[in-house]
Protein backbone atom coordinates (compact mmCIF):
# COMPACT_ATOMS: atom_id res chain seq x y z
CA UNK A 1 0.00 0.00 0.00
CA UNK A 2 0.80 3.69 -1.01
CA UNK A 3 0.01 6.95 -0.12
CA UNK A 4 -2.55 6.76 -2.96
CA UNK A 5 -4.21 3.68 -1.69
CA UNK A 6 -4.87 5.47 1.56
CA UNK A 7 -6.21 8.45 -0.14
CA UNK A 8 -8.47 5.90 -2.15
CA UNK A 9 -9.54 4.02 0.67
CA UNK A 10 -9.92 6.70 3.36
CA UNK A 11 -11.88 9.38 0.90
CA UNK A 12 -9.54 12.19 1.82
CA UNK A 13 -6.79 13.65 -1.34
CA UNK A 14 -2.75 12.85 -1.00
CA UNK A 15 -2.03 16.18 -0.01
CA UNK A 16 -4.07 15.68 2.82
CA UNK A 17 -2.77 11.91 3.67
CA UNK A 18 0.37 13.52 3.23
CA UNK A 19 -0.32 15.88 6.07
CA UNK A 20 -1.71 13.70 8.40
CA UNK A 21 1.92 11.00 7.68
CA UNK A 22 3.87 14.12 8.75
CA UNK A 23 1.65 15.32 11.64
CA UNK A 24 0.81 18.66 10.79
CA UNK A 25 -1.50 20.27 11.60
CA UNK A 26 -3.89 21.81 8.98
CA UNK A 27 -6.51 18.89 9.24
CA UNK A 28 -9.87 18.02 10.38
CA UNK A 29 -9.92 15.59 13.09
CA UNK A 30 -12.78 13.49 11.01
CA UNK A 31 -10.00 13.75 8.57
CA UNK A 32 -7.55 12.76 10.99
CA UNK A 33 -8.79 9.92 12.46
CA UNK A 34 -10.61 8.06 9.51
CA UNK A 35 -6.94 8.51 7.64
CA UNK A 36 -5.11 7.02 10.82
CA UNK A 37 -7.66 4.18 10.68
CA UNK A 38 -6.51 3.35 7.35
CA UNK A 39 -3.03 3.26 7.64
CA UNK A 40 -3.54 1.14 10.77
CA UNK A 41 -5.44 -1.11 9.26
CA UNK A 42 -3.60 -1.89 6.34
CA UNK A 43 -0.07 -2.07 8.45
CA UNK A 44 1.53 0.94 6.35
CA UNK A 45 4.60 2.59 7.59
CA UNK A 46 6.05 5.59 6.13
CA UNK A 47 9.63 6.14 5.23
CA UNK A 48 11.68 6.16 8.74
CA UNK A 49 13.97 8.21 7.37
CA UNK A 50 10.98 10.78 6.55
CA UNK A 51 10.02 10.55 10.02
CA UNK A 52 13.05 10.66 11.89
CA UNK A 53 13.67 13.82 10.54
CA UNK A 54 13.46 16.72 13.45
CA UNK A 55 14.27 19.59 11.20
CA UNK A 56 11.67 22.26 10.50
CA UNK A 57 13.48 22.08 7.04
CA UNK A 58 15.12 18.91 5.33
CA UNK A 59 16.98 20.95 2.99
CA UNK A 60 15.94 18.37 0.39
CA UNK A 61 14.50 18.56 -3.30
CA UNK A 62 13.66 15.66 -5.04
CA UNK A 63 14.55 15.39 -8.69
CA UNK A 64 12.21 12.79 -11.06
CA UNK A 65 13.89 12.06 -15.03
CA UNK A 66 12.04 9.55 -17.01
CA UNK A 67 15.80 8.32 -18.61
CA UNK A 68 19.01 9.46 -17.28
CA UNK A 69 20.65 7.85 -19.90
CA UNK A 70 19.24 10.90 -22.44
CA UNK A 71 20.85 13.89 -23.05
CA UNK A 72 18.40 16.60 -21.54
CA UNK A 73 17.45 14.88 -18.89
CA UNK A 74 20.90 13.87 -17.64
CA UNK A 75 22.23 17.51 -18.53
CA UNK A 76 19.05 19.24 -16.33
CA UNK A 77 20.16 16.87 -14.05
CA UNK A 78 23.53 17.99 -13.47
CA UNK A 79 23.31 21.82 -13.74
CA UNK A 80 20.13 21.56 -11.19
CA UNK A 81 22.37 19.62 -8.70
CA UNK A 82 25.06 21.97 -9.23
CA UNK A 83 23.10 25.08 -8.52
CA UNK A 84 20.57 23.29 -5.84
CA UNK A 85 24.04 22.55 -3.94
CA UNK A 86 25.50 26.00 -3.73
CA UNK A 87 21.74 26.97 -2.80
CA UNK A 88 22.55 25.01 0.58
CA UNK A 89 19.83 21.80 -1.13
CA UNK A 90 20.81 17.79 -1.33
CA UNK A 91 19.04 16.31 -3.76
CA UNK A 92 17.24 12.69 -4.16
CA UNK A 93 17.59 11.70 -8.12
CA UNK A 94 14.29 9.42 -9.58
CA UNK A 95 14.42 7.27 -12.44
CA UNK A 96 11.16 7.04 -13.10
CA UNK A 97 10.61 5.47 -16.97
CA UNK A 98 7.72 6.68 -18.54
CA UNK A 99 5.61 4.07 -16.50
CA UNK A 100 2.86 6.20 -14.85
CA UNK A 101 2.93 3.70 -12.00
CA UNK A 102 6.79 4.10 -11.18
CA UNK A 103 6.09 7.63 -11.19
CA UNK A 104 3.45 7.75 -8.70
CA UNK A 105 5.51 5.60 -6.87
CA UNK A 106 8.61 7.77 -6.78
CA UNK A 107 6.34 10.99 -6.19
CA UNK A 108 5.69 8.76 -2.72
CA UNK A 109 8.92 8.43 -2.66
CA UNK A 110 9.71 12.18 -1.90
CA UNK A 111 6.65 12.77 -0.04
CA UNK A 112 7.69 9.80 2.39
CA UNK A 113 11.44 11.54 2.50
CA UNK A 114 9.62 15.53 3.15
CA UNK A 115 11.42 17.12 0.26
CA UNK A 116 11.30 20.76 0.31
CA UNK A 117 10.38 20.60 -3.61
CA UNK A 118 10.24 18.44 -6.33
CA UNK A 119 11.60 19.24 -10.15
CA UNK A 120 10.84 17.03 -13.38
CA UNK A 121 12.35 16.96 -16.34
CA UNK A 122 10.88 15.87 -19.40
CA UNK A 123 7.61 16.36 -21.23
CA UNK A 124 6.21 12.96 -20.46
CA UNK A 125 5.09 14.24 -17.02
CA UNK A 126 3.16 16.49 -18.47
CA UNK A 127 0.65 13.49 -19.28
CA UNK A 128 -2.80 14.91 -18.15
CA UNK A 129 -3.19 11.85 -15.58
CA UNK A 130 0.27 12.05 -13.95
CA UNK A 131 0.08 15.77 -13.82
CA UNK A 132 -3.52 16.01 -11.84
CA UNK A 133 -1.40 14.16 -9.34
CA UNK A 134 1.49 16.68 -9.31
CA UNK A 135 -1.01 19.23 -8.92
CA UNK A 136 -2.44 17.83 -5.70
CA UNK A 137 0.70 16.95 -4.46
CA UNK A 138 1.80 20.22 -5.13
CA UNK A 139 -1.11 22.34 -2.35
CA UNK A 140 1.87 21.40 0.16
CA UNK A 141 5.28 20.78 -2.02
CA UNK A 142 5.95 23.60 -4.46
CA UNK A 143 7.11 22.08 -7.99
CA UNK A 144 9.16 22.98 -11.25
CA UNK A 145 9.10 21.54 -14.28
CA UNK A 146 11.48 21.50 -17.32
CA UNK A 147 10.43 20.87 -20.97
CA UNK A 148 6.82 20.96 -19.82
CA UNK A 149 4.00 22.70 -20.75
CA UNK A 150 0.87 20.92 -19.49
CA UNK A 151 -2.57 21.68 -20.19
CA UNK A 152 -3.44 21.90 -16.44
CA UNK A 153 -2.81 24.96 -14.79
CA UNK A 154 -1.58 25.26 -11.33
CA UNK A 155 -0.04 28.64 -9.23
CA UNK A 156 2.21 26.09 -7.67
CA UNK A 157 4.29 24.41 -10.29
CA UNK A 158 6.42 26.64 -12.50
CA UNK A 159 6.29 25.36 -15.71
CA UNK A 160 9.82 25.95 -18.54
CA UNK A 161 10.36 24.59 -21.66
CA UNK A 162 11.50 26.49 -25.24
CA UNK A 163 9.05 27.34 -28.11
CA UNK A 164 10.23 24.90 -30.41
CA UNK A 165 7.84 26.23 -33.47
CA UNK A 166 10.38 29.30 -33.40
CA UNK A 167 13.19 26.86 -33.08
CA UNK A 168 11.82 24.64 -36.20
CA UNK A 169 11.62 27.71 -38.14
CA UNK A 170 14.73 29.29 -37.52
CA UNK A 171 16.07 25.58 -39.01
CA UNK A 172 13.68 25.63 -42.13
CA UNK A 173 14.67 29.44 -42.80
CA UNK A 174 17.91 28.29 -43.03
CA UNK A 175 17.85 25.70 -45.37
CA UNK A 176 15.94 27.98 -47.71
CA UNK A 177 18.43 30.61 -47.39
CA UNK A 178 21.34 28.14 -48.28
CA UNK A 179 19.55 26.82 -50.97
CA UNK A 180 17.79 23.29 -50.05
CA UNK A 181 14.73 22.33 -52.11
CA UNK A 182 13.76 19.47 -50.31
CA UNK A 183 13.83 19.38 -46.66
CA UNK A 184 13.58 15.23 -44.65
CA UNK A 185 11.67 15.40 -41.40
CA UNK A 186 13.61 12.51 -39.41
CA UNK A 187 11.57 11.53 -36.07
CA UNK A 188 11.94 8.48 -33.52
CA UNK A 189 9.21 6.48 -33.22
CA UNK A 190 8.54 5.82 -29.25
CA UNK A 191 5.17 4.41 -29.79
CA UNK A 192 3.47 7.04 -28.37
CA UNK A 193 3.91 11.36 -29.06
CA UNK A 194 4.96 13.79 -26.55
CA UNK A 195 3.87 17.31 -26.88
CA UNK A 196 7.57 17.98 -27.27
CA UNK A 197 7.81 16.49 -30.57
CA UNK A 198 4.18 17.09 -31.42
CA UNK A 199 5.44 20.72 -31.34
CA UNK A 200 8.42 20.11 -33.34
CA UNK A 201 6.73 18.71 -36.06
CA UNK A 202 4.00 21.51 -36.13
CA UNK A 203 6.55 23.90 -36.51
CA UNK A 204 8.22 22.28 -39.12
CA UNK A 205 5.34 22.03 -41.31
CA UNK A 206 4.31 25.08 -40.38
CA UNK A 207 8.03 26.45 -41.06
CA UNK A 208 7.81 24.61 -44.97
CA UNK A 209 4.29 26.58 -45.62
CA UNK A 210 6.29 30.23 -44.53
CA UNK A 211 9.18 29.63 -46.61
CA UNK A 212 8.63 27.22 -49.70
CA UNK A 213 6.14 27.82 -52.34
CA UNK A 214 5.80 23.71 -53.12
CA UNK A 215 5.55 22.00 -49.94
CA UNK A 216 5.26 18.09 -49.63
CA UNK A 217 5.67 17.06 -45.93
CA UNK A 218 7.33 13.88 -45.38
CA UNK A 219 8.73 12.19 -41.97
CA UNK A 220 10.44 9.03 -42.03
CA UNK A 221 10.30 7.38 -38.49
CA UNK A 222 13.19 5.16 -36.96
CA UNK A 223 12.77 3.11 -34.41
CA UNK A 224 15.76 3.21 -32.03
CA UNK A 225 18.92 4.75 -31.98
CA UNK A 226 20.60 1.89 -31.09
CA UNK A 227 19.64 -0.99 -33.36
CA UNK A 228 18.19 0.83 -36.20
CA UNK A 229 19.38 0.21 -39.68
CA UNK A 230 20.22 3.53 -41.51
CA UNK A 231 20.69 2.10 -44.81
CA UNK A 232 16.88 1.77 -45.64
CA UNK A 233 16.99 5.66 -44.69
CA UNK A 234 20.01 6.48 -47.33
CA UNK A 235 18.39 4.93 -49.78
CA UNK A 236 14.68 6.06 -49.30
CA UNK A 237 16.70 9.29 -48.98
CA UNK A 238 18.57 8.54 -52.73
CA UNK A 239 14.74 7.61 -54.17
CA UNK A 240 12.87 10.73 -53.39
CA UNK A 241 16.03 13.14 -54.15
CA UNK A 242 16.35 14.82 -50.55
CA UNK A 243 18.54 17.33 -50.07
CA UNK A 244 18.86 17.85 -46.26
CA UNK A 245 17.04 16.56 -43.20
CA UNK A 246 16.04 18.14 -39.94
CA UNK A 247 16.25 15.48 -37.67
CA UNK A 248 14.02 15.39 -34.34
CA UNK A 249 16.90 14.40 -32.01
CA UNK A 250 20.55 15.04 -32.36
CA UNK A 251 21.06 10.66 -31.50
CA UNK A 252 19.48 9.76 -34.57
CA UNK A 253 21.43 12.95 -36.51
CA UNK A 254 24.87 11.24 -34.80
CA UNK A 255 24.53 8.01 -36.09
CA UNK A 256 23.05 8.50 -39.21
CA UNK A 257 26.28 10.40 -40.56
CA UNK A 258 28.65 8.29 -39.41
CA UNK A 259 26.70 5.81 -41.44
CA UNK A 260 25.86 7.90 -44.70
CA UNK A 261 29.71 9.10 -44.56
CA UNK A 262 31.21 6.05 -44.32
CA UNK A 263 28.72 4.67 -47.75
CA UNK A 264 30.80 7.34 -49.32
CA UNK A 265 28.54 10.58 -49.19
CA UNK A 266 29.56 14.07 -48.72
CA UNK A 267 27.60 16.33 -46.10
CA UNK A 268 26.77 19.12 -46.80
CA UNK A 269 27.84 18.54 -50.65
CA UNK A 270 24.81 15.72 -50.72
CA UNK A 271 22.89 16.12 -48.49
CA UNK A 272 22.14 19.10 -45.41
CA UNK A 273 22.02 18.03 -42.12
CA UNK A 274 20.09 19.53 -38.65
CA UNK A 275 19.58 17.88 -35.61
CA UNK A 276 18.08 18.89 -31.88
CA UNK A 277 19.38 18.97 -28.60
CA UNK A 278 23.45 20.24 -29.19
CA UNK A 279 24.64 17.15 -27.45
CA UNK A 280 28.50 16.81 -27.04
CA UNK A 281 28.56 14.15 -29.77
CA UNK A 282 27.59 16.86 -32.00
CA UNK A 283 31.19 18.07 -31.80
CA UNK A 284 33.38 14.82 -32.03
CA UNK A 285 31.83 13.44 -35.78
CA UNK A 286 34.68 14.48 -38.47
CA UNK A 287 31.76 17.48 -39.68
CA UNK A 288 30.56 19.33 -36.44
CA UNK A 289 26.43 18.57 -36.95
CA UNK A 290 24.51 21.48 -37.05
CA UNK A 291 21.67 21.70 -34.38
CA UNK A 292 19.21 23.56 -32.09
CA UNK A 293 20.23 23.88 -28.78
CA UNK A 294 17.36 23.88 -25.75
CA UNK A 295 19.35 26.23 -23.42
CA UNK A 296 19.28 24.11 -20.63
CA UNK A 297 21.43 26.12 -18.28
CA UNK A 298 18.79 28.81 -18.98
CA UNK A 299 15.75 26.82 -18.53
CA UNK A 300 16.93 25.30 -15.42
CA UNK A 301 18.14 29.01 -14.24
CA UNK A 302 14.88 30.10 -14.99
CA UNK A 303 13.19 27.09 -12.97
CA UNK A 304 14.91 27.57 -10.04
CA UNK A 305 14.71 31.37 -9.40
CA UNK A 306 10.64 30.71 -9.84
CA UNK A 307 10.60 27.66 -7.81
CA UNK A 308 12.69 29.46 -4.70
CA UNK A 309 9.96 32.01 -4.91
CA UNK A 310 7.27 29.64 -4.53
CA UNK A 311 9.53 27.88 -1.43
CA UNK A 312 9.62 31.56 0.24
CA UNK A 313 5.69 32.10 -0.13
CA UNK A 314 6.73 35.08 -3.27
CA UNK A 315 4.78 35.91 -6.55
CA UNK A 316 6.46 33.56 -9.16
CA UNK A 317 6.06 33.16 -12.57
CA UNK A 318 4.42 29.71 -13.71
CA UNK A 319 4.35 29.30 -17.22
CA UNK A 320 7.66 30.14 -19.15
CA UNK A 321 8.50 29.64 -23.00
CA UNK A 322 12.02 30.77 -23.67
CA UNK A 323 13.56 30.75 -27.24
CA UNK A 324 16.12 27.83 -28.50
CA UNK A 325 19.27 28.74 -30.45
CA UNK A 326 20.15 27.21 -33.72
CA UNK A 327 23.99 26.57 -34.14
CA UNK A 328 25.03 26.68 -37.59
CA UNK A 329 28.33 23.87 -37.66
CA UNK A 330 29.62 22.48 -40.71
CA UNK A 331 26.80 20.32 -42.20
CA UNK A 332 25.16 23.10 -43.59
Amino acid sequence: MDIYDIAKASGYSTATVSRVINKQNNVSKKAKDRIEKVIKENGYTPNRIARSLAKKSSQLIGIMVPDIRKFFESQSAYELEKILEASGFSTILCVTTDDIRKKKSYLDLLIENQVEAIIGVGSTYEQDEFYKSLVEVSKDIPMAMLNVSPTINSDRIVNVYIDEINAMDQAVSLFKKKGYKKTLYVSLDRGFQTRSYIAKKAGFIEALYKYYDEVNFVEYKIKSVEVCDINPLIAFIEENDFDSIQFELDSLAVVFYKHYVNAGNKVPEDLAIIGFDNIDATEYTNQRISTIDQRIRRQVELALDNLFKLMKGEESENDLMIKAELVEKETI
